[in-house]
């Protein structure tokens, strides 16, 4: 089950269509990101974190955040692999949502650290509507820096566990938020997660949840 996984997931007993993105490492680590319109402005999102290690298909019970929150709620989730098609469904605080996702050729991009490395940047608006700017710089060693304009900062790490395959993971302490334009200070904290390098080197697609989860990111050189 391994790897970058994209596609769509439909709500039932409704028309509302969610981008779907599926995380996977080698070691069954895995996020499901929910996703619809203006993630900030709609504040329609959600994820799911579960480890799947290591078959085709996963039933369980699982952990999921919605966008900025700090509770977790429990969600129950099933998946299967078909072909090169991971589909599934889940229940998520009382709704219950199917989903079709391809495997992207992005995963079986092998990547190092090296091509990692760089400055990225993001400017997008926080949860109350205020425009900030993200800035992540990752070093040939692994280590992050960086910060948003609203005063968050973080420091952490990226390791790659399988070189031949495109799959990051992260661990970043968030620190320095508190209650001036658009931060919280419940965000500090531990957090881990995933992310891919994409096609060209210059975009970094990435996910990490601890005290609350701050959406799907995609940062760029």
């Amino acid at each position: 089950m391994a790897g970058y996984w994209k596609g769509t997931a439909t709500r039932e007993d409704s028309d509302r269509t969610y981008d779907a993105v599926a995380l996977v490492d080698a070691d069954g680590n895995a996020q499901w990101l929910f996703t619809r319109g203006n993630l900030v402005n709609d504040n329609d999102g959600f994820v799911l974190f579960a480890n799947v290690c290591c078959e085709t298909q996963f039933s369980a019970n699982v952990s999921g955040k919605e966008l900025g929150e700090t509770s977790a709620h429990d969600a129950d989730l099933e998946a299967a692999i078909a072909g090169s098609t991971l589909g599934g469904e889940l229940q998520f605080r009382r709704d219950h949502y199917r989903f079709t996702l391809n495997r992207s050729s992005d995963s079986d991009r092998s990547v190092s650290l090296a091509a990692l490395a760089g400055v990225y940047t993001r400017n997008e608006s926080t949860l109350l509507g205020e425009e900030v700017t993200l800035t992540m710089t990752i070093a040939a060693d692994g280590g992050i820096t960086g910060s948003y304009s609203n005063g968050c900062v973080f420091n952490g790490s990226a390791s790659i566990p399988d070189a031949a395959h495109n799959m990051v993971r992260l661990q970043i302490d968030l620190a320095n938020c508190g209650s001036s334009r658009g931060s919280s200070k419940t965000w500090n904290g531990t957090y881990t997660g995933l992310g891919v390098l994409l096609s060209g080197d210059d975009t970094f697609y990435h996910s990490v949840i601890g005290p609350a989860w701050l959406g799907p990111q995609t940062v760029e050189k």
